[in-house]
Parts: structure tokens; sequence; C-alpha cells
């Protein structure tokens, strides 16, 4: 097939058909195919350069999702830091309140306390103008 269409464009170009069919069509016919040849060979060195090419390019981007998935952990360990240094900054202004209103409640209890005891001393007073078993035991208590 080759070599009749060599024949046809060698003879439109002015060759005689005796000189086409000669040796020298077929060195041409050969030179040709062994262009294809490398061609060809050439075409599969660049397929594989590609083909190489992609799976560097996959390599590349397996890396860029490790390093995302490394930032997103990072993302994650900066923001539980991050809450945490929120929880300390709001306990370390809120102590001097939280101190503030338990010695409130404990002043409230102690007052509540001394004044459950003056009324008990009160009790025990009018009961020792009545009684001078009573009147002896709080005066030595030092309480009269």
């Amino acid at each position: 097939m080759m070599k009749k269409i060599l024949l046809i464009i060698l003879v439109f170009i002015g060759f005689n058909a005796t000189a086409a069919n000669s040796y020298e069509t077929d060195l041409i016919l050969q030179e040709i195919a062994t262009l294809r040849a490398d061609m060809n060979k050439r075409f599969e060195q660049v397929d594989k350069r590609f083909e190489q090419v992609d799976r560097r390019f996959e390599q590349v981007d397996r890396r860029f999702e490790q390093v995302d998935r490394r930032f997103e952990s990072i993302d994650t360990r900066l923001d539980f830091m991050q809450n945490i240094l929120y929880i300390l900054m709001g306990l370390v202004f809120a102590s001097p309140f939280i101190a503030i209103h338990l010695r409130d409640k404990r002043e409230e209890h102690d007052r509540q306390y001394f004044d459950n005891i003056k009324a008990v001393l009160f009790v025990l007073r009018e009961l020792a103008q009545s009684d001078e078993k009573i009147t002896k035991a709080l005066r030595s208590a030092g309480l009269l």
C-alpha cells in the first residue's frame, strides 16, 4: 500500500515509472519505515513520560492531602488549647467574684450561727434568773 502511494507521488512529481520501481524506492520505503518505527518509539517514550508525570502528580496530590490533614489536626489542637486558655482566663477573671460570693455566703452562715448562739444565751440567761444552779454554771463559764 505504502509502495503504491510512493509510486503515485513520485510519478506526480516527475519521476518516470521505471525509476520509481527501482532499488531507490525500496530504500526510501525502508527509511520511511525506520523513521515511522523511531517515531512510534518516541511516542511510546513520550507516553511513558506522561504516565510518570501523572504518577508524580498523584504523589504530590497525596502529599498535599497529608499536609491538609496535618493542618486540620493542628487546627483542632489549637482550638482545644484556645478553649483551655479561655477557660483559664475566665477562671482568673472570675475568681475574685467567686471568692467574694463564697466569703459573703460564709459570713451569712456565721451570722446565722452567732444569732442562734445569742438566742440560746438569751434563753439561758432568762432561765438563770429563775434557777440558781444555771446561774452558777453560766458565771463559771463567763457568760453572765
